[in-house]
């Protein structure tokens, strides 16, 4: 009876041990200021390190986010957090228009950041990461919160801070690459139109039509560089776009798959160029050489004004906007690297 009793309680123990380093994937709503948000945690919870992904948008959602080669790597190591944010993807709520702010949105990150560590143990380190408008969320938000206190490290991935400044440098990069493409007669039906349209326009009066003029033409100008690549192990030929994946909003009456007019708006009126210096944490800037859409330029500003000794800043040459997908392997190990660095 006894010799039962040691096997069960051996085997129990044995079930025990081989679930310790088993990957988690667990979805809850988190509630905060009365909006529900969609939280999605997969990966490696036992190596106590957490990336908190701020997706692009406004409009989009974290499922463009979470497969791939970059997402399994990163959850093999570390665990995921892909948050839909405010009035973005499958988010919900009670909550006015009013309510759909930046301030707001960085007070949800900030809150969410707090409860990682309520839930998963104090002692695990925790690494913002914000790709396209996440790069203006994730920058807010370590701006106007206590965040910084927080975290390890802030992953910037072709983020934008500023979007005037945003406009003037997609300016700027449109005739510089668009002049050299004509020069070198490639594809000239598709850049000169272009450069004459971006010739005309009044950087100290950038109009809505210019914004969304250049917006539309970023995703194209990316597909007619030749240099551009995509090598996204197990991947069929080239994946979408990481902005381009297919990513409904339930929360329609704030926010679709075309785009959220009202964060779009304060995003537009709260430039951060001017307080990035308040930022003190390990920071990455990851960005594509041929990102139109946020262009390089927009990468070494943020570097060059956060406050801190420990950052870098990585160019990928044969990428746009979208690094995890255009060179995944070499994206994934830079990523890695800073992390063991400063977890």
């Amino acid at each position: 009876m006894k010799i039962i009793n040691l096997s069960i309680i051996i085997l129990v123990l044995l079930s025990a041990c081989t679930k310790i380093n088993e990957p988690t994937s667990e979805r809850f709503y988190f509630r905060n200021d009365g909006a529900d948000l969609a939280v999605q945690v997969d990966g490696n919870v036992d190596s106590k390190t957490f990336i908190l992904l701020l997706h692009g948008g406004p409009g989009g959602g974290s499922a463009a986010y979470n497969s791939g080669y970059y997402a399994e790597k990163l959850e093999e190591n570390y665990a995921m957090v892909y948050l839909d944010q405010r009035g973005n993807g499958a988010s919900q709520g009670n909550y006015s228009a009013a309510d759909l702010t930046l301030e707001q949105n960085s007070k949800d990150v900030y809150a969410l950041t707090l409860f990682l560590k309520q839930k998963y143990g104090n002692d695990i380190s925790i690494f913002l990461m914000g790709h396209s408008w996440g790069g203006m969320t994730s920058s807010h938000a370590l701006i106007h919160t206590p965040i910084q206190n927080e975290l390890k490290g802030w992953l910037d991935i072709d983020g934008a801070h500023d979007f005037n400044l945003n406009d003037i440098e997609a300016i700027n990069m449109f005739l510089e690459i668009g002049n050299q493409q004509i020069a070198l007669n490639k594809n000239v039906d598709f850049w000169q139109p272009i450069v004459d349209e971006v010739s005309l326009m009044d950087i100290n009066n950038i109009t809505s039509e210019n914004q969304g003029y250049l917006n539309s033409k970023a995703f194209e100008a990316e597909e007619m560089m030749e240099e551009v690549t995509y090598d996204d192990p197990g991947t069929e030929g080239p994946p979408y776009g990481i902005l381009d994946s297919p990513d409904i909003s339930i929360n329609v009456a704030l926010s679709n798959g075309a785009g959220n007019p009202i964060l779009n708006e304060d995003s537009q009126n709260n430039p951060q160029t001017s307080r990035l210096n308040e930022i003190t944490i390990p920071c990455l800037f990851a960005w594509g050489k041929y990102d139109f859409v946020v262009p390089p330029a927009i990468g070494y500003s943020a570097y060059s004004l956060v406050n801190t000794p420990a950052k870098e800043i990585h160019i990928f040459d044969q990428s746009g906007h979208s690094p995890m997908s255009n060179e995944a392997v070499l994206f994934t190990e830079k990523l890695i690297a800073f992390i063991e660095m400063y977890k």
